[in-house]
């Protein structure tokens, strides 16, 4: 029994916020890549970080319709993913300190909320967009599952992050009860904490049955809240998590909804995969091959040119699984 303990406990170390934000400032990002990467140029004055077709540091990322399926360049990708992830904790580090105040503000407090959030989805999805994965041949539904086969070390960075997000997010609820966007993220960082952890110690927290009631509650209650980002997160918790909790085809209806109100690049992937695991195969291209090229919203445009580089390789994967 204490030998089993000691595994778990092993198995979800967890950083503080601080010592992740630190690695990510004094060390280069190298997800699926071999050498030490070189820091992208300064983006020129021409370029608009609000524009989620012009990433601006990497001209040669693909944006439009025409080029979207055409492969990415690695190393772009990942210079554009060290200087993102550079920006981002940036304003990470800079927020914390007023967020720990105890007379911090509502505003506050979910500025450092936000924050975190954007950096763990940051690093989740450059991660997958650049690894090499399983290889060529490897059908859709293994790439699906790859967002559970992630480093324990990357895991445990965002744990951190979700866990310091969720807190920040719960302090700005208790000033302001029922606030929609401080329910979301305390939902979100929750969300995120369990899926980092192991699957018998994520079950077996009481967070897990929670958590179930509260995207159903939020869902309800804000379900065009930020790029429907609810309903994504019903929809996507509905399609991937474990028995007893996981229902398909409830999950494809409701990311069908969050589509319908905001078809962003992370809501159509999402939906593609759906359509993917509930056997649809053609809807489920028609939606990745939307994802490669759609706007994203001010919350995803951070890690937009990452999530349509991973709804590409989804096409490309259903089109050799086709042929065969």
């Amino acid at each position: 029994m204490w030998s089993c303990a000691l595994v778990l406990a092993s198995c979800s170390a967890t950083r503080s916020v601080d010592e992740v934000l630190q690695r990510s400032e004094s060390a280069p990002v190298e997800q699926g890549v071999a050498a030490p990467l070189p820091k992208a140029a300064p983006a020129t004055e021409a370029a608009t970080p609000s524009d989620s077709s012009a990433v601006g540091e990497t001209e040669a990322i693909p944006s439009g319709p025409a080029e979207a399926l055409a492969p990415v360049d690695p190393l772009d990708l990942a210079r554009l993913a060290s200087q993102r992830l550079e920006e981002s904790t940036e304003t990470c580090t800079a927020l914390l300190p007023s967020a720990r105040a105890e007379d911090a503000s509502y505003e506050v407090l979910m500025a450092a909320s936000r924050a975190l959030i954007l950096n763990a989805d940051l690093r989740l999805q450059s991660t997958l967009a650049l690894q090499a994965g399983p290889g060529p041949a490897a059908p859709p539904e293994v790439l699906i599952d790859l967002e559970d086969d992630v480093s324990r070390e990357l895991k445990s960075e965002i744990r951190s992050l979700a866990t310091g997000s969720a807190g920040f997010a719960q302090r700005a609820l208790a000033l302001r009860p029922g606030d929609p966007a401080a329910e979301l993220f305390s939902t979100l960082g929750t969300g995120l904490r369990l899926w980092s952890l192991p699957t018998l110690q994520a079950l077996a927290s009481g967070a897990a049955t929670t958590l179930p009631g509260q995207i159903k509650r939020l869902a309800a209650a804000s379900p065009d809240f930020e790029g429907a980002s609810p309903l994504r997160l019903k929809g996507r918790f509905q399609s991937r998590a474990p028995w007893p909790f996981k229902d398909l085809e409830k999950g494809r209806d409701t990311l069908a909804a969050a589509v319908e109100t905001a078809p962003i690049p992370l809501n159509l992937l999402f939906l593609g995969d759906a359509h993917w695991l509930c056997g649809e195969e053609e809807f489920a291209r028609v939606r990745w091959r939307e994802a490669t090229s759609a706007p994203a919203d001010a919350e995803t445009e951070g890690s937009a040119p990452f999530i349509r580089e991973i709804a590409r390789r989804r096409l490309e994967s259903a089109a050799l699984s086709s042929s065969r």
